[in-house]
């Protein structure tokens, strides 16, 4: 039998009073930590590959176990899939020990994604849709840096594609990354429910199993 997965609880019941505030702050203040030496390594070597393709990319950060990347590649049989994740242990199946996976239309890094995206930037990746699965919510009041629209990369990982599709199963998450998006991109993004029995990952199916709502905000 399937555990059931809890449904996130959280000492904060709305949108975050500091969201706009940060966001704005982040927009007026470039991000410059310096590059992780084991994301640069891995970074080059993805990007060789990519530059001798001639293919859209459809990321997906923060993959977890690579599974969503899999089913994304089967999905898209015209695209090159690339899943980011920086956890030694979930990319396993996948992945031995030289952080990289490459097979059809499909590769897996292990790396931060915080490096990866500020790289990406400034090398021109044909990408054509970006997807955010289930991020970890950090569901604390105190928690809102750690959320991805909290984050100090957020306008930077914003500006990487035009199609960006966040999927979470914690409702405040989705409204906060839908006034982030809207503050940093001055359009009208859309949030609305999953209902789907063709789950993208593995995640999605336990949450929808469990009983969860299923929120996707997206900017198309």
């Amino acid at each position: 039998m399937t555990t059931k997965s809890s449904i996130v609880t959280s000492n904060q019941t709305a949108v975050h009073k500091d969201l706009e505030n940060s966001v704005r702050k982040h927009l007026t203040n470039s991000f410059r930590k310096p590059y992780r030496p084991f994301s640069a390594e891995i970074f080059h070597k993805t990007n060789e590959i990519i530059n001798s393709l001639d293919m859209p990319i459809i990321l997906d950060s923060g993959c977890g176990t690579g599974e969503s990347s899999h089913i994304l590649s089967k999905q898209n049989t015209d695209a090159l899939i690339v899943g980011i994740d920086k956890s030694e242990k979930r990319l396993d199946k996948f992945i031995s020990n030289d952080n990289f996976y490459d097979k059809d239309n499909l590769i897996l890094i292990r790396a931060d994604v915080i490096d990866i995206w500020r790289m990406i930037k400034q090398s021109n990746w044909n990408i054509k849709k970006h997807y955010l699965l289930y991020p970890n919510p950090w569901p604390k009041k105190n928690q809102l840096k750690r959320r991805w629209h909290g984050h100090p990369v957020f306008p930077e990982m914003i500006s990487l594609c035009d199609q960006i599709e966040l999927r979470t199963n914690w409702q405040i998450y989705a409204e906060e990354y839908k006034q982030a998006m809207e503050i940093v991109t001055n359009k009208n993004v859309i949030m609305d429910s999953v209902e789907t029995i063709d789950f993208i990952s593995p995640f999605e199916k336990k949450y929808y199993d469990s009983g969860h709502e299923l929120y996707r905000v997206s900017t198309f």
